[in-house]
Parts: C-alpha cells; sequence; structure tokens
C-alpha cells in the first residue's frame, strides 16, 4: 500500500519487509514517488516491525509534512 498527497510526501507500507515473520509491517518514507531516508520518522532507513497503530502514527507524521520540508539534522553534509 502507499499514500501520496499533493505536498509530494507518502508512505509505503509493506506486509513482507522487516518484522513479517511476526505479522508487523515495514513502513517507507517518500517523496515525490522516491524513496526518502533523510528524514526524523526513517532515520536513515525504512521503519519495520510496525503494528497498524504504528504505522497510522508515523503516516499522519509524513503528511503533515510541508512540501518544501527540511529535516537540517537528517540531511547529509555537504563537504
Amino acid at each position: 500500500m502507499s499514500q501520496q498527497v499533493e505536498k509530494g510526501w507518502g508512505v509505503s507500507v509493506i506486509d513482507h519487509g522487516y518484522g513479517c515473520d511476526e505479522g508487523l509491517l515495514e513502513l517507507a518514507v517518500l517523496k515525490d514517488g522516491d524513496l526518502h531516508y533523510d528524514n526524523p520518522v526513517a532515520m536513515g532507513d525504512v521503519c519495520g516491525w510496525l503494528t497498524v497503530e504504528d504505522v497510522e502514527r508515523l503516516t499522519a507524521i509524513v503528511m503533515s509534512w510541508a512540501p518544501d520540508q527540511v529535516f537540517p539534522e537528517w540531511e547529509e553534509e555537504e563537504e
């Protein structure tokens, strides 16, 4: 399942990733349809071992972000 809004942010939720052996879900953050790891929800990866309630909570956070949302603490530093 993927969910994306006009603001460009979205999530992809699968039931065959981290935690699937335990009946749990995995969530990836999307920006303009591409995986986006550098944010406080993904924390550099995808989020696994999630319950439905966890997915709903994290999805609400992602959907609240502005189209031009930035995460300075998560973005790679340029050298």
